[in-house]
């Protein structure tokens, strides 16, 4: 089913980068008031359910999959842990609320981690969620851009992310073009739009499971991953915590356990159970999407997730992909990749 650019418009506002739904200082104050809600929940067990404050990187859309899913079937329960979702007002405020503790554990992306490492946030990745990137370059079949050397001479829309001129540049480099012919506006949360009325030849920063989804829905788009574009692999979205309080505090290590554990549980049901996972998330993104477009966003989205090692991550992948960002000016100073990720706190890990 195909539905209107309108809505499209809509969803656009309310997921990619640019003005979101809610403050931080608005969801730091419903982190606080969800917290002392929760310290008067109990587990059957009468234990008290411990609190997880987590900062999404934008409104609940199918890259959550995982995270709804355990909410809906209570896995965050049986884990223990009483989670409350915030919706950020900008995709820099994730490394930035958790480093300075303001939020519990927040979802990210492997290049932002990387960049927050270089910057000294008390940031490190404990879990990857969309264990490959997901970013792509979207254009009108009708344009004749399918490949990157195309983009010669053309307007290529991004949505604000600090990697992403730099990965474009080094895309053109690869195509054998000069990156300085292409004009790259930011159009942050209007990449859909901005397409649908011409206001640019392609769009680089959309997602193929979301955007270029729902764009293919509608008419003929050409979807290019950034992976096939000469950009090594990487984890698309991670889960960051606060290495030093995973360290001082006992209590948050624990926290951080229950809540990974409750989300390898709920990713487990939706890969299981299509269904399940659909009904988690269609309340939560209502009016957002039509229905049928959301069904095959979250199909394509389960068909990345892995059926084992939830979140598991590798050291050396992530050094190997931040010496990459060095050298290709997307990081300032080398750094060590391997030191901002872990899997100590993942399910199994025996930690």
């Amino acid at each position: 089913m195909t539905h209107t650019p309108t809505r499209t418009i809509r969803r656009q506002v309310l997921r990619r980068p640019g003005v979101r739904i809610l403050a931080i200082a608005a969801a730091a104050a419903v982190a606080l008031t969800g917290c002392q809600a929760a310290s008067d929940d109990a587990e059957p067990d009468g234990t008290a359910a411990a609190p997880v404050s987590v900062l999404l990187d934008w409104s609940p859309n199918p890259d959550h999959v995982a995270l709804y899913t355990a909410q809906y079937t209570g896995a965050y329960d049986n884990a223990g842990v009483d989670v409350s979702f915030m919706t950020p007002s900008n995709t820099a405020d994730a490394a930035r609320e958790v480093s300075l503790g303001r939020a519990d554990l927040a979802i990210s992306y492997e290049p932002d981690t990387l960049i927050a490492a270089e910057q000294g946030l008390d940031v490190v990745s404990v879990a990857a969620l969309i264990p490959t990137s997901l970013t792509s370059l979207i254009a009108r079949t009708e344009s004749g851009i399918s490949t990157a050397a195309d983009l010669e001479g053309k307007t290529v829309g991004l949505s604000g992310l600090a990697s992403q001129q730099p990965t474009l540049d080094f895309i053109a480099r690869e195509a054998g073009i000069d990156p300085d012919s292409i004009s790259a506006p930011n159009v942050q949360q209007s990449l859909n739009q901005a397409l649908l009325t011409d206001q640019v030849d392609a769009i680089f920063g959309a997602f193929r499971n979301i955007e270029g989804v729902e764009l293919t829905a509608q008419g003929d788009f050409v979807v290019m991953p950034a992976t096939e574009l000469g950009v090594p692999d990487y984890a698309e979205l991670v889960i960051i915590a606060n290495p030093s309080r995973l360290a001082d505090d006992p209590d948050y290590a624990e926290r951080v356990r229950g809540f990974l554990a409750g989300t390898a549980a709920g990713q487990a049901t939706a890969l299981d159970d299509r269904q399940a996972a659909i009904d988690a998330l269609t309340p939560e993104t209502e009016g957002s999407y039509d229905p049928d477009v959301l069904e095959l966003m979250i199909d394509a989205t389960l068909a990345l997730l892995p059926e084992d090692g939830f979140g598991r991550q590798s050291a050396q992948d992530w050094a190997a992909y931040a010496t990459w960002m060095y050298q290709n000016g997307l990081l300032e100073t080398e750094v060590d990749g391997a030191t901002a990720t872990t899997n100590d706190y993942l399910p199994g890990s025996g930690s």
